[in-house]
């Protein structure tokens, strides 16, 4: 029976390696004989540490990720506080816009009804003309109704 055969009869390929591996160590020459041993206990030695130091790393580790996670979670809050504050200031300054909105408003409404009232019922057109212009105007925003030349 052949060594391939035996490995799937048996399933066991570790004990024909290990009995195959020293005798071809014993063919090499003496010098690659040390090398190959000394890399050999190298491997075995730096194959992973001990089971305490894996403990320990891993506790670290785990500590590690657990501070990060902190931290992030507070950055959020901090985050979110701010954005509470941005978002009570812009409602105060809009507030502050609509109320200066409102006022300017009246007073060109004002403006509008006064110049209408002086061309219409006082027949005083010198005067309720600017002033019913000037509302409207106001009123725009001081933005002419005229399209604007593109050249």
């Amino acid at each position: 029976m052949s060594d391939e055969q035996e490995i799937v009869k048996t399933g066991e390929p570790t004990t024909i390696a290990a009995e195959k591996l020293p005798i071809e160590i014993e063919k090499l020459p003496a010098e690659m004989r040390t090398m190959v041993s000394v890399m050999a206990g190298f491997f075995r030695s730096t194959s992973g540490p001990d089971p305490e130091t894996a403990r320990i790393l891993a506790q670290s580790e785990m500590h590690e990720e657990s501070c990060k996670l902190q931290g992030f979670t507070e950055s959020l809050k901090v985050r979110d506080q701010q954005n509470e504050r941005d978002h009570k200031y812009r409602m105060k300054r809009m507030n502050h816009e609509t109320v200066k909105s409102l006022i300017v408003m009246v007073v060109c409404l004002g403006g509008i009804i006064c110049g209408l009232y002086l061309i219409v019922a006082k027949q005083d057109s010198a005067v309720g003309t600017p002033l019913l212009v000037a509302g409207f105007m106001a009123m725009l925003g001081g933005k002419s109704i005229l399209p604007k030349d593109k050249d």
